[in-house]
């Protein structure tokens, strides 16, 4: 059988396909099982607008440590390699004869943000231990926070603490671990350096209690990172309001590369008039982060891609932090707290507002705001978002213009980058006003009506709590929410 000896140049992510349609995966490959084994796992309703582009099925790829052999049928096959959005995608047609055919298909570096003081992270990667060392330098990936305890899985400790490197790849690559994620009925939280043995499971009686604010507590309070996976859970604007993460995932897991996961799983259903599709569902995410932002909550915003779970690589959706080289986990963890990040599934954003970068706080009164996106795909379009109002806008890789802040709480940048598949896009944490901006009456009455459906429902669901005292305890959890918000 003819075998390709493809030459990445390092650590890269692979696809081969044959002439007639069919993807080459050697047994011995690293691969993302975990997504192509789940069941339903790619039998996701994804909203795409178009499916023919010719972006590999996600699952039908391998890892390569630099070269790798694959045995293909004879003929025309096609190979694609990639290493993460700073390098270039390969694309090679080759005629696969007798024997042994070499390939070279180096993706070339084209920028390089770790060099000027921006380091990449996934805060939610579910790919096994032994493989994350080369997922983080096939995808350039300079932190990934790997789940080792899930609702529903084994536990055999109980440990908690700062989130620490478990291995550190070539100096300045780190995979975290342990994490937690509590996934049940109120949401998904992640918790970075907690290992919890008494994980509640998904049984009727688990799914809502005990409610997942008092896992994340103790978890904390020994020292573990908590990132709010997504804003679209029940239970977030609980969260929100009796214990604010330390990070919100503004691109999370239904951001993917073969289209968009335009639902909200469990979650409170948005308002699909006001929202349709994937365009309507991204900017359903994003506008629950400005009403969260306008209600006075300074949390930065983070993005994790579920790799392993979700059909996506790890750092699919990334956040950038600003840190000074070379990184150190808590290095990278203290530039994310002070907000100084950036989320992207592509195009790469960086910004100023009077020279000073997301997370810093500048007077109120004019302000000079400078965007630059670099993406190698179609033109850019740039806006800046003042208390989730698009105050300036351009199409193209600059933006220059002066903002009034006299009556903002906050400024953020995004970028859109146009795709026949799937949403793009990049965003700034905000960089704060100094000023006294009273929280807005109508994000607070939107979240207590929130607060009050769920409450609602859980005194109707007879089911939902083993008895009158679980059902109290998380009531008057709610019932803390609810105050806050008016």
């Amino acid at each position: 059988m003819p075998t390709l000896t493809i030459d990445t140049g390092g650590p890269a992510r692979l696809s081969v396909q044959a002439g007639d349609g069919t993807w080459c995966l050697p047994d011995h490959a690293v691969r993302d099982r975990t997504a192509a084994e789940r069941p339903g796992a790619m039998d996701l309703d994804l909203d795409a607008t178009d499916r023919s582009g010719s972006v590999p099925g996600y699952t039908r790829h391998l890892v390569s440590d630099g070269v790798v052999e694959v045995p293909v049928p004879r003929g025309a096959c096609t190979v694609i390699a990639e290493r993460g959005p700073e390098h270039h995608r390969v694309e090679r047609r080759i005629d696969a004869g007798p024997g042994t055919t070499h390939v070279s298909a180096v993706p070339e570096r084209w920028t390089d943000l770790a060099a000027e003081g921006w380091w990449s992270g996934d805060l939610h990667v579910h790919r096994p231990l032994a493989d994350a060392g080369l997922l983080l330098r096939a995808e350039d990936l300079h932190l990934a926070a790997v789940v080792t305890r899930w609702t529903g899985q084994p536990a055999a400790d109980d440990l908690a603490g700062p989130p620490r490197a478990a291995t550190t790849v070539d100096g300045d690559r780190h995979v975290v671990a342990p994490v937690t994620e509590d996934e049940r009925g109120g949401g998904a939280w992640l918790l970075h350096g907690a290992s919890v043995a008494d994980l509640p499971g998904t049984d009727a009686r688990s799914w809502w209690y005990p409610p997942g604010r008092d896992l994340v507590d103790r978890a904390r309070a020994r020292g573990a990172w908590f990132d709010c996976e997504k804003l679209t859970w029940w239970e977030t604007p609980v969260m929100m309001a009796t214990g604010a993460p330390d990070s919100v995932g503004v691109l999370n897991n239904h951001f993917l590369p073969g289209g968009f996961l335009a639902n909200e799983a469990w979650g409170r259903p948005r308002d699909r008039s006001r929202y349709p599709g994937a365009a309507g569902t991204s900017r359903y995410h994003l506008d629950l982060y400005y009403r969260y932002l306008r209600c006075g909550l300074r949390v930065p915003a983070s993005a994790g891609s579920a790799s392993g779970v979700m059909p996506a690589p790890p750092g699919y959706n990334r956040v950038y932090v600003q840190a000074p080289g070379p990184l150190t986990v808590a290095g990278f963890y203290d530039a994310l707290r002070a907000g100084r990040s950036m989320v992207t599934n592509g195009p790469l954003l960086t910004c100023t507002v009077d020279g000073q970068g997301p997370g810093a706080t500048v007077p109120a009164g004019p302000a000079r705001v400078r965007a630059s996106v670099r993406w190698t795909g179609p033109h850019s379009t740039i806006e800046v978002v003042a208390d989730g109002r698009v105050v300036a806008r351009t199409d193209g890789p600059e933006l220059d213009t002066t903002v009034d802040l006299t009556r903002c709480g906050w400024l953020a940048v995004r970028a859109w980058v146009p795709d026949p598949v799937t949403v793009r896009l990049a965003h700034t944490s905000p960089v704060y006003v100094d000023r006294d901006a009273p929280p807005d009456p109508d994000d607070r009455a939107f979240f207590a009506h929130w607060v009050d459906e769920l409450t609602a429902a859980a005194r109707a669901d007879r089911t939902r709590f083993a008895g009158a005292a679980h059902r109290d305890q998380v009531l008057d959890l709610y019932d803390r929410a609810a105050r806050f918000y008016r």
